[in-house]
């Protein structure tokens, strides 16, 4: 009871502590302008922006609160490169923390933090692509990547990796299926564009669609 009480407890705290922000966002600027923008640790409205966006991931599991604003609370305001080296660092901890997992033969756990660590990295590379040479943006891809694949071999449901021919090339996909029965059910089709990836697709819709009975085929395009 103790403990469910101090997980309400922690709950309640972010929701003020976020509301507060927001009404705060909301008052601030010259008289008679409207800022309605909430700024979440974060003075800079790109990173309080990518902040929420990652840990928007947390309810399908490609998140931890704590973690996230752990992370926010050491970058420097508007520095990249703290940004990148931040998220990194979490991402490669939350990485070894994984694979330790899966060789001592616990999977769930396994999954649950390749899932994390690999939105971990998505976030850590965002930024980077101010310079599209950078040789870090497709060292980064790959670990986020590396890890949603890990974590997609441990879904208590059939994941197909896919790739879909389009004008002379293919577009890669993951096709995810509710079960193996060969029941025939409705399909979802999600896919993003530039600045989004295909592994965030299963935290902003695949994983949804998959609990209402739906299968769902993601890919980038």
């Amino acid at each position: 009871e103790d403990m469910k009480l101090k997980h309400v407890i922690l709950v309640l705290v972010l929701i003020s502590t976020i509301f507060t922000l927001s009404c705060t966002s909301q008052g601030a600027g010259k008289p008679g302008e409207s800022d309605t923008q909430m700024k979440l640790v974060f003075q800079d409205p790109a990173f309080s922006y990518q902040l929420v966006r990652a840990i928007g991931h947390t309810y399908y599991g490609g998140a931890d609160i704590g973690e996230c604003l752990s992370i926010a609370h050491r970058i420097k305001e508007a520095d990249f490169e703290s940004w990148y080296e931040e998220w990194l660092k979490t991402a490669d901890r939350i990485c070894e923390i994984a694979n330790n997992c899966l060789a001592d033969g616990h999977r769930v756990s396994a999954r649950e933090t390749y899932l994390r660590a690999s939105m971990y990295y998505r976030s850590a590379e965002f930024f980077l692509h101010v310079n599209p040479t950078d040789p870090r943006i497709l060292k980064t891809w790959g670990k986020s990547h590396d890890c949603f694949a890990r974590a997609a071999q441990l879904f208590p449901f059939p994941v197909d990796a896919v790739e879909i021919p389009y004008e002379g090339t293919t577009l890669p996909g993951y096709f995810f299926l509710v079960d193996d029965s060969g029941t025939p059910r409705p399909t979802l089709i999600l896919h993003t564009g530039f600045d989004g990836t295909l592994e965030e697709l299963y935290f902003d819709g695949a994983a949804a669609a998959l609990r209402r009975g739906y299968n769902c085929l993601t890919f980038e395009g």
